[in-house]
């Protein structure tokens, strides 16, 4: 009819979707909605919708009966388009779930699934609705507005629907409503659903159609207009000989020609260009598979849509009687179908395999949309602005502590300043990569990992051919000869993780998870492999270090510590324990004081040079969904996610000064202890917070120091005159008799 795009909107009254889900979703798969918004769900707060390729958001009924929940509404969207949630000002009369569409070079178009109890007072419940329409231009508010009036359809006018003519004459704004009702009584046919449609003149088409078991039809509202969304692949199937076959056929690198940075820089960038175009040009989508339906259940729904159908024809009590009949034979029999599927489903489960784990694991992941988030900048709605913010907030977390002393900060300026001078542009004395050593890092890769920037995942390693395989290992080896690290490399993803407890609308309450593209997690993986091999060799860590080094787990740092406390209750002696936290371990790494360090090892001066250039100019990009912020700088720390980051913390802290009749505990990243079965060394630590506090502001890190607690027979120690019973290290809940209650309590 129209040569143009259509934004397909359905809008229905479940009167409770909680039973009739499984009749929802085959409508869906029939009329493929690109969004849908429900009234009256009886949803609480704990239970969701979850549809395929659909993003689902909620409001729900305050004081709702605990047993027969009420009201309530839901919009959800299809996952390609690009929308967001807007959280409506508080509402007296009427209940909205309001979420904005953001199609590209076109002002967000508002969606506002809008439920009026017909409780609601006739007269005022209008303020509500003139409350949503000024959110924002291009309003559509769809849902059941339990007003009958002529003018769209009805027998009669009420003072509900007498009250909304008005107000649309007085704000300017359209009534779009089907021309065949929309809620059928036992005795009566309204059309109390229906559309406001504000500054969207569009061509539309709305109809009411007879399926689904609700008193209500569901609704279908299209609108014809000229729209892009963003076109991603979805699942792809790739062939991998043909992939292997195209990488055979790129250019061999001549080593002799890399022999600047630049030049490694855009070989590295050939490479990643070379490896996604050949998994572009060897995949293919992947086409839907037939959603299977039960024969019995498609014939009675059938049979059910007829039977509607002529119900709402011809009235008659006979044909409702055989309506009510079909709705219960469809219930029970999707009951047990269901009930059979998960039956077989768990029977198939095997705990060895792990299958057991891929059936728990929806179950327990529930992924959760960021919300509206606020910023100094004001508040973040679209995915793209979220993602701006969190990355500001990040950005002032990879900041560098201030100093304190400044002989130290000229010291170390020196020395780096130094070193840089006089370093080689080429470095030769190094153990040379092998390709032997690059299989076995790729061998080892976990193909469920997520890929970085660059977009090459591990899969797509695993299956890089011989030649591709050679290629890398020239590229590793130019990176330890030049002392760079390139570029490309050094930039991470970031995913942000909300913290458990959390206020999801702070930026400053989300983890930063990063992801580092995966070729360059093997490039770290055999410098690590060097360095590893001088600390070994040359004892450089001190052995109270624990974490991240070879046979020297947490676990096994917790065993030292418990041991230390039990000999103590054993002697009968009183053993206190000070616990320290570094604040943002990672993120404030002092970078040339960290190369301070590996000089005064003398590590050699290929891996110093080496590690330099790793940890310069690093930047970062947060992901939402599927924006990307703006890049980033890391102007301080290690980098998260990698390989070599926690070595070189262990590292940073290694100089950790040592008291005399204490033990000295450190777990990498970021805790140390202190015990001691001395009472005096355990007043002298505890009062003065520890002489590792001067160390900490000289070696610019932030060190959040804390009495936890004092443990056995008597209670030595005590913070504001309430004695310390109970305390925690390394995720271990220690207690005054050492049995650990506490931490096995909750599993």
């Amino acid at each position: 009819m129209f040569n143009s795009k259509i934004l397909k909107i359905v809008f229905w009254n479940a009167n409770g979707i909680k039973t009739k889900i499984n009749e929802f979703r085959l409508f869906v798969n029939k009329y493929c909605p690109d969004a849908i918004l429900l009234q009256e769900t009886h949803l609480r707060p704990d239970r969701k919708i979850f549809l395929a390729n659909y993003n689902s958001y909620y409001s729900y009924r305050a004081n709702q009966h605990p047993q027969h929940p009420s009201g309530g509404t839901a919009i959800l969207i299809r996952n390609n388009i690009p929308h967001n949630q807007i959280i409506p000002p508080n509402l007296r009369y009427v209940e909205a779930c309001v979420v904005a569409i953001n199609f590209k070079n076109q002002d967000p178009i508002t969606l506002t699934s809008i439920y009026v109890p017909p409780t609601s007072d006739t007269s005022i419940f209008t303020f509500d609705i003139e409350v949503l329409l000024q959110i924002s231009p291009n309003q559509i508010l769809c849902g059941d507005y339990n007003a009958h009036h002529t003018s769209w359809g009805c027998n009669y006018d009420c003072p509900r629907g007498n009250s909304i003519k008005a107000f649309a004459l007085q704000a300017g704004f359209e009534i779009l409503a089907p021309s065949t009702p929309t809620r059928f009584g036992t005795n009566s046919a309204n059309t109390i659903d229906f559309a406001i449609v504000k500054d969207f003149l569009y061509p539309y088409e709305i109809h009411s159609i007879s399926e689904l078991s609700s008193d209500h039809n569901p609704i279908t509202l299209n609108f014809f207009l000229q729209y892009s969304i963003p076109k991603y692949p979805g699942k792809l199937k790739t062939n991998w000989k043909k992939f292997k076959d195209t990488l055979k056929n790129s250019e061999f690198i001549n080593p002799h020609f890399v022999n600047t940075a630049k030049n490694l820089d855009s070989i590295v960038c050939r490479l990643e260009d070379e490896i996604i175009n050949a998994k572009i040009s060897s995949s293919n989508p992947v086409k839907e598979n037939y959603i299977y339906h039960d024969s019995k259940l498609r014939e009675l729904n059938y049979e059910r849509y007829f039977a509607r159908k002529m119900f709402q024809t011809y009235r008659d009590p006979v044909l409702k009687r055989k309506l009510n009949k079909l709705n219960k034979q469809i219930k029970k029999l999707d009951q047990k179908i269901e009930t059979e599927a998960c039956t077989n489903e768990l029977l198939n489960v095997n705990a060895t395999d792990g299958t057991v784990w891929k059936f728990v694991t929806p179950f327990k992941k529930k992924t959760k949309s960021i919300p509206s988030l606020n910023g100094p900048g004001g508040i973040a709605n679209t995915d793209l602005e979220k993602a701006n913010f969190l990355a500001e907030s990040l950005e002032t977390q990879f900041t560098l502590n201030n100093i304190t002393n400044p002989d130290t900060e000229e010291l170390v300026t020196d020395s780096v300043m130094r070193f840089r001078t006089e370093a080689n542009s080429v470095c030769k004395d190094f153990d040379p990569p092998l390709p032997s050593e690059v299989l076995d890092c790729i061998k080892s890769l976990r193909i469920n990992k997520a890929p970085g920037i660059d977009g090459i995942n591990n899969k797509m390693i695993k299956n890089l051919p011989l030649h591709t395989i050679l290629t890398i290992t020239t590229i590793i080896h130019k990176i330890m000869t030049l002392g760079h690290f390139p570029t490309r490399w050094k930039t991470a993803t970031v995913v942000p993780i909300l913290k458990p407890g959390k206020d999801p609308t702070d930026t400053t309450s989300y983890r930063p998870i990063s992801l580092l593209p995966s070729l360059s997690k093997i490039a770290e993986h055999l410098i690590l492999k060097r360095l590893n091999n001088y600390l070994k060799e040359n004892n450089v860590l001190c052995p109270e270090q624990f974490g991240f080094r070879e046979k020297l787990s947490t676990s096994h740092q917790l065993i030292r510590v418990v041991e230390y406390v039990t000999e103590g209750f054993a002697n009968k002696q009183k053993t206190g324990a000070v616990f320290l936290d570094i604040q943002k371990a990672f993120d404030r790494v002092w970078e040339d004081g960290l190369i301070h360090k590996l000089i005064h090892y003398t590590t050699p001066s290929y891996l110093i040079k080496l590690i330099d250039s790793y940890l310069l100019e690093r930047k970062f990009a947060v992901r939402v969904k599927n924006e990307l912020s703006s890049t980033k700088n890391i102007n301080a720390g290690v980098a998260q996610g990698s390989k070599i980051g926690p070595t070189l913390f262990a590292l940073y802290i290694n100089d950790i000064p040592k008291q005399f009749n204490t033990l000295l505990c450190i777990t990498v990243p970021s805790s140390q202890s202190y015990c001691a079965k001395d009472v005096a060394s355990m007043k002298l630590q505890c009062t003065h917070t520890l002489p590792v506090s001067p160390h900490c502001r000289n070696e610019s890190y932030s060190a959040h120091c804390q009495i936890l607690h004092a443990m056995l027979d008597s209670v030595l120690v005590k913070n504001g005159g309430s004695p310390f019973l109970r305390g925690g290290y390394s995720g271990i809940c220690q207690e005054k008799k050492k049995n650990l209650y506490t931490h096995l309590k909750p599993a």
